[in-house]
C-alpha cells in the first residue's frame, strides 16, 4: 500500500508521515534525503550540478533502494553526513535542475513499488505516485502553521517572530501554488485534512484508520528486486536499448520471466561455443559473479566486459580471499552448483563446500586436523540453517573456528518478514522464480510455521478457492510488475470486508 501525504509548508507533513509509517509498520520515504544524498555524491565526485552531461553519467550509476531502516544509496544506508547545513544548501541548489528532479521522481516512483510506504512532499499524490491507494492533503490556516513553526524554532533555540514567519509562509504558499512545474495542489481524489486545532496524535490516528480500512492484502515491508539484482537488470536493459549486442554469463537473475524479457530485447547467454573466438559486443558478468579464470577467458573473447557482480556478493569473495591469505581454511556453507558458490570457490585454493542437509558429523572429520578455519555463507542461504551449522562446528572445534555471517541483510530481513506474515495470515503467497534460492527459502520458512505457502510465478499458479487472510512477499529476483499482477488479481477476484475502496487496485 502506498500513502501519499502532500501539503503546504509547516503543515506537519514530515512528522505525521514518520509517525504514520511507524504505527502501520510501513517504510517512510524521505524524499528530501534523496536530494541531499545525490547532491553530496555529486560534490564528492567534483561534478557541477549545472553540467547536464556529467550529472547524467553520475545518475546513470546511482541506485536507491529500501530497507527496514529507510533509504539506501548504492548499497549503503544514508548516514548523518547528509544532515549538515552545507548539504541542506546543496540539496536546495541541485533541486533547481529539471533533469535532477526528473531522475529523482522516477527513483521515488520505483521505491514506492517496493513495499508498504509512506511518502510526503508537495507533489507526491499529483506527480510522483498519482496511483497511490491513499492520498492525504494536509493543510491548516496560515496563522496556525505560523504558530507551529515559531514554537518549533524556539524549541531549537532559534529566535523568530510570529509576523516574520507568517509572512514567510504566505510567500511560500504563493510560490508553491503558482510555480510552473508541479504546483502545489490537492489530487482530485485526495482526502483534505484540515489540521487546524488538531493535535499530531489526532492527525496520525485519522490517517492510520483510513489506511487500515483500505489495505486488502498484508504486503511485506520490502518486495521486488534487491539492490544488486536491480542494478544488474537495469544496466543490462540500458545496454540492450542502446543498440549494443549484449551477452551474459548465465541467467542475470533466477527469474524465468525476467530472463525471457531480456532475451526478447536481444540478450544472449554465453555458452562454450561463443567463448571459442573473438566477438563484438559487450559481455556482462551477472549479479552472482564468476570465477577469475572464466573472467580472464571472457576478457580475451570480448573487447568490453562489464562486471555487474552484486557489491554484497563481491565483498564475500574479497573476505574469503583475505581470510585464506591469513592462513584460514575456508568452509563455504551453500549449494555446490550455485553460480555464486562456483564464483567464490574459483578464487580459493583450500576450501570445503557444505550443503544444507549434509551429515555434519562427517564434515567435522574433514576439519579435525586443521588449525585455523573460517566459515562463510552463500549470501542467500537461510540464516537459521547457517547458525545451526556454524554453531555445531564451533561447539566441537572451539577457538579454531571463526564464523562470518555473510548472508545478505536484505534476505535476512525478508526471512523475518516471512515469519511475521505467516503469524498474521492464513496463506502467504511467495512470488519468485522456481529456481530462485532465496524465494524457495521463504516458502520453507512459512511452511515450517505451519501456514500455507504458495510459490507462484504468475496468475496460473494461484488457486481458485478461498485463501483466507492473504499476505504477499517476494524473492529478491522478482520484479515489481509480477507482484502487481498478483495484487490486482486478488483485488478484482476476492471479496474483502472492511475495505473502503472496493474497486481500486490493491497494495
Amino acid at each position: 500500500m502506498r500513502i501519499a501525504i502532500d501539503g503546504p509548508a509547516a503543515s506537519g507533513k514530515s512528522t505525521v508521515a514518520r509517525l504514520v509509517a511507524e504505527k502501520l509498520d510501513f517504510v517512510y520515504i524521505d524524499t528530501g534525503a534523496m536530494y541531499r544524498a545525490l547532491a553530496l555524491k555529486a560534490k564528492k565526485a567534483g561534478i557541477s550540478f549545472s553540467n547536464a552531461d556529467e550529472m547524467a553519467e553520475l545518475m546513470s550509476h546511482t541506485y536507491f533502494s529500501l530497507s527496514d531502516s529507510g533509504i539506501i544509496l548504492d548499497g549503503s544506508p544514508l548516514g548523518d553526513e547528509i544532515r549538515t547545513r552545507e548539504v541542506s544548501l546543496l540539496s536546495s541548489d541541485i533541486a533547481k535542475y529539471s533533469y535532477v528532479r526528473d531522475f529523482l521522481t522516477e527513483q521515488q516512483r520505483t521505491l514506492s513499488k517496493q513495499g508498504n510506504v509512506v511518502m510526503e512532499g508537495r507533489d507526491i499524490g499529483t506527480v510522483v505516485i498519482p496511483e497511490a491507494e491513499l492520498k492525504i492533503f494536509l493543510t491548516a490556516s496560515a496563522g496556525e502553521r505560523a504558530r507551529r513553526r515559531v514554537k518549533q524554532l524556539k524549541s531549537s533555540g532559534v529566535e523568530a517572530t510570529y509576523d516574520e514567519i507568517l509572512a514567510e509562509i504566505e510567500r511560500r504558499d504563493l510560490n508553491d501554488s503558482t510555480r510552473s512545474v508541479a504546483p502545489l495542489k490537492a489530487a482530485s481524489d485526495a482526502i483534505i485534512l484540515d489540521t487546524t486545532g488538531m493535535s499530531i496524535e489526532e492527525v496520525v490516528s485519522r490517517i492510520v484508520s483510513l489506511a487500515e480500512k483500505r489495505q486488502r492484502v498484508h504486503l511485506a515491508r520490502s518486495v521486488g528486486f534487491c539492490y544488486g539484482v536491480d542494478r544488474a537488470v537495469s544496466e543490462a536493459v540500458k545496454l540492450l536499448k542502446s543498440g549494443k549486442k549484449v551477452y551474459a554469463t548465465g541467467e542475470i537473475v533466477h527469474n524465468e520471466k525476467v530472463m525471457e524479457d531480456l532475451k526478447q530485447l536481444g540478450l544472449e547467454v554465453i555458452d562454450d561455443s561463443i567463448l571459442s573466438g573473438k566477438h563484438e559486443g559487450v559481455a556482462i558478468i551477472r549479479a552472482h559473479g564468476i570465477d577469475p579464470a572464466s573472467e580472464e577467458k571472457l576478457r580475451r573473447v570480448f573487447d568490453e566486459v562489464i562486471d555487474l557482480t552484486c557489491p554484497i556478493v563481491y565483498n564475500v569473495f574479497s573476505l574469503a580471499v583475505d581470510l585464506q591469505r591469513q592462513g584460514s581454511f575456508i568452509v563455504v556453507y551453500g549449494k555446490k552448483n550455485h553460480a555464486e558458490v562456483t564464483a567464490l570457490s574459483g578464487r580459493l585454493n583450500r576450501y570445503l563446500i557444505v550443503e544444507p542437509g549434509e551429515n555434519y558429523e562427517k564434515v567435522l572429520k574433514k576439519l579435525e586436523g586443521l588449525d585455523q578455519i573460517a566459515i562463510v555463507s552463500q549470501t542467500t542461504m537461510s540464516s537459521l540453517d547457517f547458525e545451526n551449522f556454524s554453531g555445531f562446528v564451533k561447539s566441537h572445534l572451539g577457538e579454531r573456528v571463526a564464523v562470518y555471517n555473510t548472508i545478505c541483510k536484505v534476505t535476512i530481513q525478508r526471512e523475518s518478514e516471512a515469519e511475521r506474515l505467516a503469524k498474521i495470515s492464513d496463506t502467504v503467497i511467495v512470488i519468485g522464480g522456481k529456481n530462485s534460492s532465496n524465494t524457495k527459502k521463504l516458502v520453507k520458512i512459512v511452511q515450517r510455521l505451519g501456514k500455507r505457502a504458495l510459490h507462484v510465478t504468475d496468475l496460473t499458479d494461484l488457486p481458485q478457492g478461498d485463501m483466507g487472510k492473504v499476505a504477499i512477499i517476494s524473492g529478491t529476483s522478482t520484479p515489481y510488475e509480477q507482484i502487481q499482477k498478483i495484487l490486482d488479481y486478488i483485488d478484482n477476484k476476492r471479496e474483502v470486508t472492511n475495505n473502503g475502496r472496493e474497486n481500486e487496485s490493491a497494495r
